[in-house]
């Protein structure tokens, strides 16, 4: 195949690119954020290979070897690199699938080795603090038992801080179950502590404006759709005035969740199922960290240490 000119390269692209996104979406079930996501990715390697003349159907290892040269000189990070080469990987196997090409040696898409990072979790005493904190903060009181409900569904049912703000009013946490939809539009349920359901209860209560059954079940400021960045601010300055760990996020505050559980004996296949991931694999995660404080402990206390 000849290399494409430049004025027909974004259409015949788009129109290679499509069908793959369609079958991320529909089939598979990604969110529009890991389809526009892969769709850069992609996207940036057609254009390297338009413009050094490649055959972006065909690459080989060379190609690949100039096209990761390429990324380096841009100072892109090694999970931003590794992202663009999964997603690549991603896209032939469905062409090769797809029949668009016949024949590819998918092994030539070679990820850059990754640090490896353990979720960070928070201590329950902290949490604890921070979530009675917001009853006595200056602001609004039904705008405090707002992000406490909010929080308290991150820390207490292990929500995702999208998951939490996509629910409706008439989803709101009632009774001993929440039937959640999170990533890959999977369902999933969660069991509720009393305390999360009175919560919400609470936040509802005082609220101001009238919380529609159909309309999003936390308000923002001015009766809109609450914005996750309301809440992650929230948290950061909470970080600040309470002196909480540095990696105190919404999500540190799932992390917490999970690791809580699992140094109470929850099962992993539990844990698992709780916070909707698809893989055991990603689970197994806050064994290490359970692990490696384990053996922090250890070093700390241990007579001959």
């Amino acid at each position: 195949m000849e290399t494409l000119k430049k004025n027909n390269f974004t259409d015949y692209t788009i129109s290679i690119i499509e069908p793959w996104i369609k079958y991320l979406e529909t089939i598979r079930g990604f969110g529009t954020h890991t389809l526009n996501a892969y769709k850069r990715d992609v996207l940036d390697f057609l254009k390297f290979c338009n413009n050094e003349k490649h055959n972006f159907l065909a690459p080989n290892k060379q190609v690949i070897r100039e096209y990761l040269f390429n990324l380096s000189e841009r100072k892109l990070s090694r999970p931003t690199v590794a992202r663009r080469i999964s997603s690549l990987k991603n896209f032939f196997k469905f062409l090769l699938k797809d029949k668009t090409i016949s024949t590819l040696d998918v092994s030539i898409f070679k990820s850059p080795k990754l640090k490896r990072n353990f979720p960070k979790s928070i201590d329950s005493n902290l949490v604890t603090k921070a979530l009675f904190s917001l009853i006595d903060e200056k602001n609004d009181a039904w705008i405090n038992l707002r992000d406490r409900a909010v929080m308290l569904l991150l820390y207490g049912a292990g929500l995702r801080i999208s998951e939490a703000l996509s629910l409706k009013k008439k989803e709101a946490p009632r009774g001993d179950w929440l039937r959640v939809l999170g990533k890959g539009n999977k369902y999933r349920d969660v069991p509720l502590l009393p305390v999360i359901c009175d919560g919400v209860k609470d936040y509802l209560d005082l609220c101001p404006f009238n919380v529609q059954e159909d309309g999003p079940l936390f308000l923002g400021k001015r009766g809109g759709v609450l914005s996750p960045r309301i809440i992650q601010r929230r948290v950061e300055n909470l970080r600040y005035e309470l002196g909480l760990p540095s990696h105190t996020t919404p999500h540190a505050l799932r992390h917490a969740f999970a690791t809580h559980l699992l140094s109470g004996g929850a099962d992993l296949r539990a844990i698992q199922q709780l916070l909707g991931h698809s893989s055991l694999s990603t689970t197994q995660r806050y064994t290490d960290v359970n692990e490696t404080e384990l053996l922090s402990l250890h070093k700390a206390i241990h007579p001959r240490s």
